[in-house]
């Protein structure tokens, strides 16, 4: 898939959050072939710690080009951004720490795609 900033896309979203969407803001580019997708997501859902669900706006997600790709379904056309989106690739694109992101699927929930990233640091340490 060719991936482009403003593009919207689908991705598995929760029962009841199927209006959520990726939408792309920027593609980080390394070495000439490792990318970065800085994406949003709008309508995701959010679980409070009594159990219900409310949707969320996630103004920033960096995430490499195969977890992105392994998360959307379709392109839908084009959307804006998030108002904050910009400040936060600012953040993330001068973090002393790095350009890090997600090398996992997103599935709607903020809180399984870190914890699957987790995991996958976890696996990768005992290696």
């Amino acid at each position: 898939m060719q991936f482009a900033a403003g593009q919207s896309w689908t991705y598995r979203a929760p029962e009841g959050f199927e209006g959520s969407r990726l939408l792309i803001g920027a593609i980080a580019s390394f070495d000439g072939d490792r990318n970065i997708v800085c994406a949003a997501v709008t309508h995701a859902p959010r679980r409070h710690a009594d159990g219900h669900l409310e949707a969320m706006t996630i103004p920033f997600l960096p995430m490499t080009d195969a977890a992105f790709n392994a998360s959307v379904v379709a392109l839908e056309g084009t959307a804006d951004l998030p108002a904050s989106f910009a400040e936060k690739l600012e953040a993330w694109s001068t973090d002393p720490k790095g350009l890090t992101a997600f090398t996992v699927p997103f599935d709607g929930f903020l809180d399984h795609m870190i914890a699957n990233q987790m995991a996958e640091i976890a696996r990768q340490s005992a290696a």
